[in-house]
Order: C-alpha cells, then sequence, then structure tokens
C-alpha cells in the first residue's frame, strides 16, 4: 500500500506540476481590445489649399464650387483658404507670358516648398480653362474654370479614386501594380546579352543608374531608401516563340510576340538575376539585347495592335519592367558588330515603368486642362505629395489590418509563443496609431511608416512559428493513449488508498 501510495504522489505531486510547467506557454500581455476597436476604413488624409484671385468675388465662386465638390467625401479633408492676389503678383501674371518663368517669379512671392499645400492661382489670357505644371501651383482663367478645377483637383491632384483603392479591402488596378509599402527597395538594373561572342555592347551601366534612376530616386527620399544597381547577365537567352513575318522594311521581316507571353520569360530572369537575396522588395529593371538572327522583335498587344513606339517594352506589376533592345540592320551587316542603346529611350522606359511600380499613376486627359509634359526624369512635385498621402494611407490601413489578423490568429491558436519583442512590437505599433497616425500627411506620414514597420516585424516574427501547432483534437489523440494506461490504475487505487489511510477496511470480508 505503501508503494502504491509513493507511485500516486510522485505522479500527482511531482509529475503533474512538472508537465504543467514544461509545457507553458509564454504569451506577452497584447491590447486586443485596442486593437479590435480599430476601423481601417474609417481614415482619410488631410490637405491644404490656397486660392489666390484678382478679386475676392472670384475667389469666393472658386472656394464655394471646390467645397461643394469636396463636402461629402470621407477620403480626404481639405482646408481651404483664400487670398485675393497683390498688386505685385497681379503685375508678374500680366507682364510674363510663359507658364515656367511666371511660376519662377511667383515663386518669390508664395512658399512652394512646403509639402501638402497646393495653390490655386488666377491668371488671364490663358489658352486652357487651367494650366498645371511641375510645381505646388495651377492656373485659372476665370471663375468660368471652376468646374475643370474641380476635376483635376480630384483626378490628378489629389487622386482620389487611388486614395480609396488604398484605404479598401479590395486593391485597385493602381495598388494591384505598385509595390507594397517598404521603407526601403532595391532596384537593380540587369543587361541580359545573350550572345556575348557574336555582338559587342557599347553601354555604361552604372553611369546611367545613376543618372537616371538616382535622379528619380532622389525625389523620393522623404518616402523610402533606395540601393540601386547594376550587372551584366551573359548567355541567358529568352525564348520568345516568335513569329517571323515579312515586311517591306530594312530588315525585310520582323518577328511578332504577344504581350500575354512576355510576364512568362522573367521567371528565367528571376534565377539568374539572383535578386531575391534580400529580404527588402527589389524592383528589377532589365534591358534585353536581342541577337541579330531575332531581329527586330514588335510586341503585339492581346488584340493583334502592333507596337508603334521605337522602343519594346513592358511592365509585370510588382516585378519590374523590361526594354527589348534590337540592333539595327545596318550594325548586323557588319563583320564586327557593335551595338550602342539609346541611353535616353531606354531609361525614359524604365523612369515610366518606375512611376507606376512606386505608386505615381497615369493622368488622364481632361477637357479644357493642359498639364505641362515632364522635361526631365524627376516627378512632379504634387505628384510627389500625391504620393505621400496614398502611402500615409495605406500604411495606416495596412497595419490595422495586420494587427488585427495578428490578434485573431493569437487568440484562436493559445499556444503560440508570444515573446517579449513581439508585444513590444505590437505595443509600439499600437502607440504610433493611437498617436494619429492616419489623419494626414506630412509629419504623420512618418508615424504611419513607424506603425508599419512594427506590425509587419510583429507578424513575420520567426518565433511566431517556431513550434508546431496542431487543433486541441489533435492533441487529445496522442495525449490519451500515453496518459490513459497510466492514470488508469492510479484513479482506481485512490479510492483504496483512501479507505486504508481512513483505517477502513478495504476489502470486504467473504462470508459462507
Amino acid at each position: 500500500m505503501w508503494a502504491s501510495a509513493s507511485f500516486v504522489g510522485v505522479l500527482i505531486i511531482i509529475g503533474m506540476p512538472l508537465w504543467w510547467k514544461t509545457t507553458e506557454v509564454y504569451r506577452v500581455s497584447l491590447p486586443y481590445e485596442k486593437i479590435s476597436s480599430f476601423k481601417p476604413l474609417s481614415h482619410f488624409v488631410t490637405t491644404e489649399l490656397k486660392v489666390l484671385a484678382n478679386d475676392d468675388a472670384t475667389a469666393s465662386k472658386i472656394v464655394s464650387e471646390i467645397q461643394k465638390a469636396f463636402a461629402e467625401s470621407d477620403i480626404i479633408k481639405i482646408k481651404i483658404e483664400k487670398t485675393v492676389m497683390s498688386e505685385r503678383q497681379q503685375h508678374i501674371l500680366r507682364s510674363v507670358v510663359d507658364m515656367e518663368k511666371a511660376v519662377e517669379e511667383l515663386a518669390s512671392t508664395l512658399d512652394l516648398d512646403q509639402e501638402n499645400i497646393f495653390h490655386v492661382v488666377q491668371k488671364k489670357s490663358l489658352s486652357h480653362n487651367i494650366w498645371v505644371g511641375n510645381e505646388r501651383i495651377m492656373f485659372f482663367d476665370d471663375e468660368k474654370a471652376s468646374e475643370t478645377i474641380v476635376k483635376a483637383l480630384d483626378g490628378w491632384i489629389y487622386q482620389t479614386s487611388v486614395l480609396r483603392g488604398a484605404r479598401s479591402d479590395t486593391p485597385d488596378q493602381a495598388r494591384s501594380t505598385r509595390f507594397p509599402p517598404e521603407s526601403a527597395y532595391h532596384i537593380t538594373l540587369s543587361i541580359v546579352h545573350p550572345r556575348p561572342d557574336t555582338m559587342q555592347v557599347v553601354w555604361n551601366a552604372a553611369e546611367a543608374v545613376e543618372d537616371y534612376i538616382g535622379s528619380f530616386v532622389d525625389e523620393l527620399s522623404s518616402l523610402h531608401n533606395f540601393t540601386l544597381k547594376s550587372q551584366w547577365l551573359h548567355l541567358l537567352d529568352f525564348e520568345f516563340q516568335a513569329r517571323e513575318i515579312k515586311e517591306a522594311s530594312e530588315w525585310g521581316r520582323h518577328f511578332a510576340v504577344r504581350q500575354d507571353r512576355l510576364s512568362l520569360l522573367l521567371t528565367r530572369l528571376e534565377e539568374r538575376a539572383a535578386t531575391h537575396v534580400s529580404e527588402l522588395s527589389t524592383i528589377n529593371l532589365a534591358l534585353y539585347i536581342v541577337p541579330c538572327d531575332k531581329a527586330p522583335i514588335i510586341i503585339y498587344d492581346n488584340e493583334g495592335r502592333k507596337n508603334p513606339l521605337s522602343i519594346q517594352a513592358f511592365m509585370s506589376p510588382k516585378w519590374g519592367g523590361v526594354v527589348i533592345a534590337s540592333p539595327p540592320a545596318e550594325q548586323c551587316s557588319q563583320q564586327v558588330r557593335e551595338f550602342e542603346p539609346s541611353v535616353g529611350q531606354v531609361m525614359g522606359a524604365f523612369v515610366s515603368h518606375l512611376r507606376e511600380l512606386l505608386g505615381i499613376t497615369k493622368k488622364d486627359a481632361i477637357e479644357g486642362a493642359h498639364l505641362e509634359p515632364l522635361r526631365s526624369v524627376s516627378p512632379r512635385r504634387w505628384e510627389v505629395d500625391a504620393l505621400l498621402r496614398i502611402r500615409t494611407l495605406e500604411q495606416v490601413t495596412s497595419a490595422e489590418r495586420t494587427l488585427q489578423s495578428l490578434a485573431q490568429l493569437l487568440e484562436e491558436i493559445s499556444n503560440i509563443v508570444i515573446n517579449d519583442e513581439v508585444g513590444a512590437s505590437i505595443a509600439a505599433a499600437v502607440s504610433e496609431l493611437e498617436a494619429g497616425a492616419g489623419e494626414g500627411a506630412g509629419a504623420d506620414a512618418a508615424r504611419a511608416g513607424r506603425a508599419h514597420a512594427h506590425a509587419q516585424r510583429a507578424f513575420t516574427h520567426p518565433s511566431l512559428l517556431a513550434l508546431l501547432y496542431f487543433p486541441d483534437d489533435q492533441k487529445y489523440a496522442i495525449y490519451i493513449p500515453l496518459f490513459l494506461p497510466i492514470m488508469f490504475p492510479v484513479v482506481l487505487s485512490l479510492r483504496i488508498l483512501l479507505l486504508w489511510f481512513m483505517g477502513k477496511p478495504v476489502h470486504k470480508e467473504k462470508t459462507d
């Protein structure tokens, strides 16, 4: 009996607490109530607009139309300030005919360097209702241009449809194209030369990246950090499955490639480019040099229309862009073949890809509105402001959805370890969001970026997947065969032990 009692004592007094302690899951306390109270679809951005006109009546009319158009908007709140221009400002606008020169002269009286502040200024005798350049300023002719002003503000300057897509659960086309928000990106330019033995390619990749890509991303340094790289990939050929078409040209032919097949070529490029070695997202740019026996290559769209541009290029959403450079026929006919692709055309195509991949959308034409074409690779300053607002809203809503998904997962699976590092990241993200990261751009954009970074760090922390997690029914299926054979005789012997300790007879005596 003492042996049975000692066995039960060791199992219950030592074994059970030891098993409980060794299987205990360390979980930091999390602010579940605060996380569940987040409402990603309720966020909006704020901005400032200054209207300057020759008289108060015109300024009031423009302000009234803008307020009426955006009064019910739940995605952007505009603080509007109206001003009657001074005599000096009116004199500058009357005397200077050239629009860019007028902006430069007017900049001495207006602060066009402030982020998230746009100016709508009256300038008589315009060829269009409104004129928009590279600076944070729009010229309008008179109060009759109010409808065009509203359309330009909605579609070009503030891009409300893109803002809604950034906040929505379902991504729109712009969000499906651009890269997810990150604090930093790698941009890698790869020159793919499949036949280096048959042709020499003259191209300074490092200089092209620095002059064009570097100048472009410098303007976006307030949003992201960028690392620029370039590399040459030799003996890597793409199997286009092109169809030869005869024509009356210098070549006498061209090779037609369907656009829907081009994205299939990117797998081979990724295998050699080794751009996945970094944990940061990589924007891939590839220049493919077409061999002479396969040149020229022309891209056809899905409807069978020929690409009329001299540069054949395509873009893959959230991956990058590819430029296909075919050498001229005269170079291929020479004994010593040397090909120098046009740096301006190639890098211009790459910058166009980068604009969309980073979130600067194309601008649709608006009747009565003139958008000054870009004369450099740098984005327009108001485009940078618009991208800042988009990224701010996208990072805030993404951070809140990430925290809510993580909290739901941790509540459903109770034995996932939540260490101090994960708990600190979640607490930091909640703190940044509570501080008002979603109420506008500018300073709040930094809070949005930090909140998003903390939320992603917590969600992707390796400790969350350090163990294998099973449903409770599967755990019971494992525990019962292990512990039931041991516990069954122990439980049965407890009654006998209790009777023995109480001095009562353990077994009933048999009577005849």
